[in-house]
C-alpha cells in the first residue's frame, strides 16, 4: 500500500512540473509546441525556405499550408505567404496557422505578425541557420519538439505502471546524426583535390569565403579551402582568380528543383561541357584548369542552409572522389 501512494504521488508532482514547464511562444519550447500540435490539427507558415525543407524531410510536409516566396522545394499546391519584408496577411489570416516559423536574420519578425499571433493563439519559432552546427542543432529541435520520444508503458492494462526512461534517446539516431555521417572527411582523395575554391556564379566570379557554410562543409569533409581570410561573400575578377591560384574549383549552379533531381547521382558532365558552363574561367592559366579539376555541384538545393546539405557533401564527396581517380590513372 505505501508503495502504491508513493506512485500517485509521483504523478501528481509530475503532472505539477509538466504544468509549470511552459514557455513564451518564442522560446518554442518543447512542452507547449509538442502539446499544441498534439492536441490540435497541424497547420505550419513557414516564412523560411530552409526550414520548410527540415519540415519535409521529417515528414510534416502535409501539415505545411503556407511558405515563404521563394520556396522552391515545397509542393505548388501549399500557398505563397510571401517574406521577412514582405508579408500577405490576407493570405496568412486566412490560413489559420497553428505555428509560424521564422529564420533568424537582419530583419526583425514584423510586431504585426506578433500581434496576430498573441491575439489568434499562433506559436512562433525562429532558428538561426548560419553555420553547419546551426542547421543540425535546429533539424534535431525539430525533430524533438514535433516526434519525440515514446515513453515505455510496462503494462498496458494499469495506467500507473510505467516507465520513463531517460536513457532511451540513446536509442534513437537523430537527423543530425546522418548529416554527420555526410559530413565526414573522406581521406585521402580530399587532400589530392589541393586548395580548393568554392564559386558561386561565375560571371563575375563569386566566392563562398571563411566563415560561409560552404567553407565549413569542404573543411569537414577534409577539403583545403584556397581563400583564408575575408568576408563570407567575395566577388572576385579574373586577376584574383590568377593570384589565388586554385588547384580545384567547385561551381555551384543548382538545378531546376523537381523530384527527379534527387534521385540518384547527378550524371558526370565532360570537360566541354564544364568549360561551356563556367565561360572564361576555363580558359584562365590556373591549376584548376590545367588539370581539369572543375567540378559542377548541380543539387537544386545546394545553396540552402538545410538538411539538403548532407546530399550536397554527397555530391562534393563524388566529384572529388572522381578527380583522385582521373589522377591516379593518368599515365
Amino acid at each position: 500500500m505505501p508503495h502504491f501512494y508513493s506512485r500517485i504521488l509521483f504523478l501528481l508532482a509530475l503532472v505539477l512540473m509538466v504544468g509549470c514547464s511552459k514557455s513564451p511562444p518564442d522560446s518554442a519550447s518543447s512542452s507547449s509546441a509538442k502539446e499544441k500540435i498534439e492536441q490540435s490539427e497541424s497547420r505550419f507558415v513557414v516564412f523560411s525556405p530552409a526550414i520548410g525543407v527540415m519540415l519535409r524531410d521529417l515528414g510534416f510536409e502535409d501539415s505545411i499550408v503556407g511558405k515563404h516566396a521563394y520556396d522552391t522545394a515545397l509542393s505548388d499546391s501549399i500557398a505563397v505567404v510571401g517574406s521577412h519584408i514582405d508579408i500577405d496577411y490576407e493570405m496568412l489570416i486566412t490560413l489559420s496557422p497553428s505555428d509560424v516559423f521564422f529564420e533568424r536574420n537582419s530583419v526583425a519578425i514584423p510586431e504585426r505578425v506578433r500581434a496576430l499571433a498573441a491575439e489568434h493563439d499562433w506559436q512562433i519559432w525562429t532558428y538561426e541557420l548560419k553555420t553547419l552546427d546551426d542547421i543540425a542543432t535546429t533539424i534535431d529541435d525539430l525533430y524533438l519538439k514535433l516526434v519525440g520520444f515514446n515513453e515505455k508503458q510496462v503494462d498496458d492494462d494499469n495506467i500507473l505502471d510505467f516507465d520513463i526512461d531517460p536513457t532511451i534517446k540513446f536509442d534513437v539516431e537523430l537527423p543530425s546524426a546522418r548529416l554527420a555521417r555526410s559530413w565526414s572527411p573522406i581521406g585521402r582523395a580530399a587532400s589530392g583535390a589541393g586548395r580548393t575554391l568554392i564559386l558561386a556564379s561565375v560571371d563575375p566570379p563569386g566566392a563562398m569565403g571563411p566563415g560561409s557554410f560552404h567553407a565549413q562543409l569542404i573543411g569537414r569533409l577534409g577539403i583545403e579551402e584556397a581563400i583564408v581570410d575575408g568576408g563570407m561573400w567575395q566577388e572576385l575578377d579574373f586577376e584574383d582568380m590568377i593570384d589565388l591560384a586554385p588547384d580545384s574549383i567547385l561551381v555551384f549552379m543548382p538545378s531546376n528543383p523537381g523530384s527527379d533531381d534527387l534521385i540518384g547521382e547527378p550524371e558526370p558532365r565532360s570537360w566541354a561541357q564544364i568549360q561551356a558552363k563556367v565561360g572564361e574561367i576555363a580558359s584562365l592559366p590556373i591549376p584548376a584548369v590545367e588539370n581539369q579539376r572543375i567540378a559542377i555541384i548541380e543539387h537544386p538545393l545546394g545553396l540552402l542552409p538545410s538538411s539538403s546539405l548532407g546530399q550536397v557533401a554527397d555530391e562534393i564527396a563524388l566529384a572529388v572522389r572522381n578527380w583522385h581517380e582521373q589522377a591516379r590513372s593518368a599515365p
